[in-house]
C-alpha cells in the first residue's frame, strides 16, 4: 500500500508539470495568450513636413500617441500580406480618432483602431509624416489575440445625392449637418429607421467618451446606410479587411 500510495504521488506530481509545461507553451489553453501590455514602439524625430517610418513583426489592435497639438500630415498602415489598410490624412485621423474608446483621452492624444486583436505574425511598415518641431512617441496595445485586421478608405458625399454605403463596421461624417443632413439606415431584418446628427452622436456615446457623427455597426445589424447631406461632405469608411473585397 505504501509503495501504491509513493507511486501514485509520482504520478501526479508528473502530470501536474506537465500541466504546467504545457500552460507554459500554449498560454491559450486559458485564454491568458491575448493578455498583451502595451509599449512604446518608436519615437518619431519631429519636423515640418518630416517624414518617419518604422516596421514590426504583427498588427497590433490600437495603436496611439500624443501629437501636443501638432496633427500627422499624414499616417499609412500597410502589410507584405494585405497591402495598404490605411492612409489617413489629417482629416481621416481626426474623424476616427478616438472610436470606440471607454474612459476619457488625455489632451491631443490619439488612438486607432487597426484589428480586432493582435495579429502576428504580419510584416508591417507605419509611416506618416509630422507637421512641426517635437519628438512623438507611438504606443501600440492588444487586450486579446485577433484575426482581423480593420481597413479604412475615404468616400465623397455629393450634395443633394443620396449616397449608399455597405458592408462596412462604421462610417464617420464630421461634417454633416443637423438641419439638412439623414441617414437612413436599413437593418438586415429589413427593418428601416431615419436618424439625423444628433441620433446618431447620442447613440455613439454608448461605445465611446467622445461623441461623433457615426453611424456604427460592429454588431453587424446594419445592412446598408443612405446619406442624404445638401451640401458636399467627406465620409470616411472603417471595414473588416477580407482579402479580394
Amino acid at each position: 500500500m505504501k509503495l501504491f500510495r509513493t507511486l501514485l504521488s509520482i504520478l501526479f506530481l508528473y502530470v501536474t508539470c506537465a500541466a504546467v509545461v504545457a500552460i507554459g507553451a500554449n498560454p491559450e489553453i486559458f485564454g491568458t495568450a491575448g493578455v498583451i501590455s502595451g509599449m512604446i514602439i518608436f519615437t518619431a524625430p519631429g519636423g515640418a513636413g518630416t517624414p518617419f517610418a518604422f516596421n514590426t513583426t504583427f498588427l497590433p489592435e490600437f495603436i496611439s500617441w500624443n501629437d501636443a497639438g501638432s496633427p500627422l500630415t499624414s499616417f499609412r498602415v500597410e502589410t507584405q500580406e494585405d497591402g495598404v489598410l490605411h492612409d489617413w490624412t489629417a482629416a481621416g485621423i481626426a474623424a476616427m480618432n478616438g472610436f470606440m474608446k471607454v474612459g476619457a483621452q488625455a489632451a491631443n492624444e490619439v488612438l486607432l483602431r487597426l484589428g480586432d486583436g493582435e495579429i502576428r505574425p504580419k510584416n508591417v511598415t507605419i509611416s506618416g509624416v509630422t507637421s512641426a518641431a517635437g519628438a512623438i512617441a507611438f504606443s501600440v496595445c492588444s487586450d486579446n489575440v485577433g484575426i482581423s485586421a480593420y481597413k479604412s478608405s475615404n468616400a465623397a458625399i455629393l450634395a443633394a445625392n443620396p449616397t449608399v454605403f455597405e458592408k462596412f463596421t462604421a462610417l464617420f461624417v464630421p461634417a454633416a449637418v443637423t438641419a439638412t443632413d439623414r441617414f437612413e439606415v436599413e437593418f438586415s431584418d429589413g427593418h428601416k429607421q431615419n436618424f439625423d446628427i444628433v441620433d446618431l452622436q447620442r447613440l455613439s456615446s454608448m461605445y465611446q467618451q467622445v461623441q461623433g457623427t457615426i453611424v456604427n455597426n460592429i454588431n453587424g445589424y446594419i445592412k446598408k446606410v443612405t446619406v442624404t447631406c445638401a451640401a458636399a461632405h467627406p465620409a470616411y469608411i472603417l471595414s473588416v479587411y477580407i482579402k479580394g473585397q
